[in-house]
């Protein structure tokens, strides 16, 4: 029994230990987080329960030269091309000039034979000159009227004073009446003889006017032979290069009035470049005479030519309302060809200086353009109005000036008035 005891008193007080320890722990333990409690006391500036602002990304506006600018696809053609053709039929006798070659203008570039042409021309320069000695018989046949005619004007006056005379002798019957009567009779024949050579003069000159007009007829007949002729040589219309040549020597060449008809060569001018654009209606107020425009052609990578708008057709296409614009280019060291496929950039607005931000930090409410600016550590929106935008940065034309803080990143996490803080990027594009 007395062992029984012992092992009793020694499991109590072994238990009594324990119970201690563990009390003494505890009070160790909470003593160490009492003093660790009270070293943090006063480090942090948040309250229990706030929310730290968010930091965003953001910019300054930044001064800048602004344009808008039109880029269209366009097709380079010479400033004057012709297709050469041949007015009158004929063989080709001979060709002087190839594909490539420059002409000048009045060059001659082929002839064609004619032989029945030069036959028509030689019965009609006969034919002129045949009517041409009829006008000149006629002319004299004219004069020698006239004459007669003067000779019985001058016959009839001689007549008239005769006349005259015998009839004051007569009243003094100084002369019988038989030969006063014989005077009167002499002085009607006088006047009728007058009369007669007017009619002669009146009727050779009529026949002088239908010599003179069919001499005239003549000579048209044999102009216009001679014109046809001259279609027979084909001439350079203009300065330029020979681009097509579609003749051979001894080909026969149908008149150009016939119904199947083939160039004989093309001519064109490259010197100067004509390019034709179609502009959309909502640029079409910025286009004017004058404007700057940049030629980029597609085979020509790297190489830009610099024109100008030279007419505007005033009108918009119905079926594409855009409005038809022609730019010329000067082609000064040959590069250009003729049907080069190229791009067009006109600059159609330029403004230096302007207040700029960058296109990603717009917003938008209906109509209203808008950025989320900061002020004094929190978000305010901003209206602005804006004005030329080439995609990568926009005018602000109101709203906003240099100083002002723009929310460029973030800025579809925070809400007007939330706290935040921005970080400034340097340079933003």
């Amino acid at each position: 029994m007395n062992t029984v005891m012992s092992k009793r008193w020694i499991a109590i007080s072994a238990a009594i230990v324990v119970a201690v320890g563990g009390l003494w722990i505890s009070r160790k333990s909470a003593n160490v987080i009492a003093a660790d409690s009270a070293t943090n006391v006063g480090t942090t500036t948040v309250s229990v329960g706030s929310t730290p602002p968010k930091k965003v990304e953001a910019v300054k506006p930044q001064r800048a030269t602004m344009s808008r600018s039109l880029n269209v696809p366009a097709t380079i053609e010479a400033f004057e091309s012709a297709d050469l053709y041949a007015k009158t039929s004929g063989y080709v006798g001979a060709v002087r000039v190839d594909i490539g070659d420059a002409v000048k203008s009045g060059d001659v570039m082929a002839t064609l034979d004619v032989p029945e042409m030069a036959d028509e021309i030689r019965q009609s320069e006969a034919v002129h000159r045949a009517k041409e000695a009829g006008l000149i018989q006629v002319r004299s046949r004219v004069q020698t009227a006239q004459a007669e005619a003067r000779r019985f004007e001058a016959e009839k006056t001689l007549k008239q004073i005769t006349f005259d005379r015998k009839h004051e002798l007569r009243k003094g019957n100084a002369i019988p009446q038989q030969e006063l009567d014989q005077s009167k009779g002499e002085l009607d024949v006088a006047h009728a003889q007058v009369e007669f050579g007017k009619t002669k003069v009146a009727g050779a000159e009529a026949d002088s006017l239908a010599a003179e007009a069919e001499v005239a007829m003549a000579a048209a007949s044999l102009a216009r032979l001679r014109t046809l002729m001259e279609y027979a040589t084909i001439k350079a219309p203009f300065d330029g290069v020979v681009s097509r040549r579609l003749v051979d020597r001894g080909a026969l060449i149908q008149s150009a009035t016939s119904s199947r008809t083939t160039p004989l060569f093309t001519v064109q001018r490259i010197d100067q470049f004509r390019i034709f654009i179609e502009v959309p209606e909502i640029d079409v107020p910025h286009v004017r005479a004058g404007t700057i425009a940049r030629v980029k052609p597609y085979g020509m990578p790297g190489l830009s030519f610099e024109g100008t708008v030279t007419r505007i057709s005033s009108s918009l296409n119905p079926n594409t309302r855009t409005m038809r614009t022609e730019i010329d280019l000067t082609n000064k060291d040959g590069a250009l060809m003729h049907g080069m496929y190229a791009q067009v950039v006109l600059e159609l607005d330029r403004r230096d200086n302007v207040l700029t931000v960058p296109a990603t930090a717009l917003l938008t409410d209906g109509n209203q353009t808008y950025v989320f600016t900061v002020w004094d550590g929190r978000v305010a929106r901003t209206n602005i109005q804006t004005g030329l935008d080439d995609g990568i940065r926009v005018e602000v034309k109101e709203g906003l000036n240099d100083d002002a803080i723009v929310i460029l990143a973030g800025k579809g996490l925070v809400s007007e008035g939330s706290l935040v803080e921005p970080v400034l990027r340097r340079s933003a594009s």
